[in-house]
């Protein structure tokens, strides 16, 4: 407890209606989604964008991740900085608006300089998202239920990867048979390029709605009677790294599913195509029911993640921990076993497993940083989460996948074995991470619950 606070001035602020509140975290859902189609839509692409571009799987991986996260993992530290202190609703709505233009200035990009520097928009752009809404949502409900509430807004992982496949699958070879088309102004736009128009154009919709949103409170400021101001970065990090083993730890057991998802996720059109010598009707049809199989199984997982929380929580201080070792078991087996099936079948069946066992430790996972960081650097430490989240995930995962197939097999056609190569070690590595991770966790829980009395 602060020093300048104390019992007598601490009142308790009432939570808004609960029907608005779930409002709010179906739009910055919708949010999300968005961010995942524009972010992920270029898996679906590849081909098309290395023909054009002359270019080979590595510098491919590095505008699936590299390009986007230079500005996503850096930006974003600022980005927290000024969502801990100012209109968090504003600022998310400038996000937005931003990283759809640059996702609809990829579709102009002629060159792979231009159409790197367009990918570093995009990730700057989104990097406002997270620390912005994962504030607002924990401003919007009580402790017992903001596991499902970021839950259900985490479920945006799923759902728009899912979309992302959709979309590819069922827009693409359309535009693809069709080819090349003139644009007033804009010239030949090649199929790849129409798509990134395409995806773009909804975040200005988005963006509208989330002029229906109102900034909430800082609760633990009104409550407590603390001024709300914001902890400075510097002691933000030197309280990390006085408590590295509960925050770092859990941080960079975390990335795991960032590397499964960008380093395995993104590679997964490329991996049936090449597997199973798919037409690209064909591959449309499978990338669909991948898409399925995301959203159905990320929101079963987010939900059952978010559940499992809130319930184990009452009994367990290091309930998030939990919840996610028992995800990762099962996202292992998924993600290990599905690049070394016979049929694209039952490639799809093992994504099953793997992905409702990715979904639920990103719920879980969020819910426990928000749950040991205290309020004066919550922006913050949600920022470093999703900092080292994806500068390991996008800087790692495509590339360390690409690097295994042009440098090491040296064929195109091994890609399924440099998959099963990162799926297996980030399994087994950050499991462990996570078993040391559980006692640190307790503490920090049992720390986070003596400064809200």
């Amino acid at each position: 407890m602060s020093s300048n606070t104390s019992p007598l001035n601490t009142v308790k602020i009432p939570y808004p209606n609960a029907i608005y509140s779930w409002y709010v975290v179906v739009v910055l859902l919708m949010a999300y989604i968005l961010a995942f189609v524009d972010r992920e839509i270029i898996a679906q692409l590849v081909p098309g964008i290395k023909q054009t571009l002359q270019i080979n799987d590595t510098q491919m991986s590095l505008l699936m991740g590299g390009a986007f996260a230079i500005f996503y993992t850096f930006f974003g530290l600022m980005i927290a900085w000024f969502a801990d202190r100012g209109n968090r609703r504003w600022l998310l709505l400038a996000g937005i608006l931003f990283w759809s233009f640059m996702t609809m200035l990829c579709g102009l990009a002629t060159t792979f300089p231009l159409l790197f520097l367009a990918r570093v928009g995009v990730g700057a752009g989104e990097c406002t998202l997270n620390p912005c809404a994962l504030s607002i949502i924990k401003d919007y409900f009580p402790p017992d239920r903001i596991g499902r509430a970021i839950g259900l807004y985490t479920a945006g992982v799923s759902s728009g990867g899912g979309l992302a496949f959709i979309i590819g699958g069922s827009v693409y070879p359309k535009l693809q048979a069709a080819g090349a088309v003139q644009w007033p102004l804009v010239g030949t736009v090649e199929p790849w390029q129409q798509m990134f128009f395409w995806v773009g154009l909804p975040g200005f919709f988005i963006a509208l709605l989330m002029l229906t949103i109102r900034e909430p409170a800082r609760r633990e400021f009104l409550e407590s009677g603390i001024q709300a101001t914001a902890s400075s970065f510097t002691n933000t990090i030197q309280y990390l790294f006085a408590r590295w083993q509960a925050f770092f730890v859990l941080f960079f057991a975390l990335s795991g599913l960032a590397i499964m998802a960008y380093g395995i996720g993104f590679w997964i059109p490329e991996f049936l195509r090449r597997t199973y010598n798919l037409s690209p009707q064909e591959l449309g049809y499978w990338l669909q029911i991948r898409g399925i199989v995301s959203i159905i199984c990320g929101l079963i997982g987010v939900v059952s993640g978010g559940w499992l929380c809130d319930i184990l929580s009452r009994k367990y201080d290091d309930a998030y921990v939990r919840v996610c070792l028992a995800s990762f078991c099962i996202m292992a087996i998924g993600y290990c076993g599905f690049v070394l099936m016979p049929t694209p079948t039952l490639a799809i069946l093992f994504l099953i497993p793997a992905s409702i066992g990715a979904a639920a430790p990103t719920a879980a996972g969020a819910a426990a940083v928000v749950a040991i960081a205290p309020a004066t650097m919550r922006s913050q430490c949600i920022a470093i989460y999703y900092f080292i989240l994806n500068a390991v995930g996008f800087f790692i995962g495509p590339v360390s996948v690409a690097s295994l197939t042009d440098y090491f097999f040296r064929d195109e056609l091994m890609l399924r074995y440099s998959m099963f190569i990162v799926a297996a070690t980030v399994s087994v590595v950050c499991t462990l991470l996570l078993m040391y991770c559980r006692p640190h966790f307790r503490k920090a829980a049992q720390e986070a619950k003596l400064l809200t009395l």
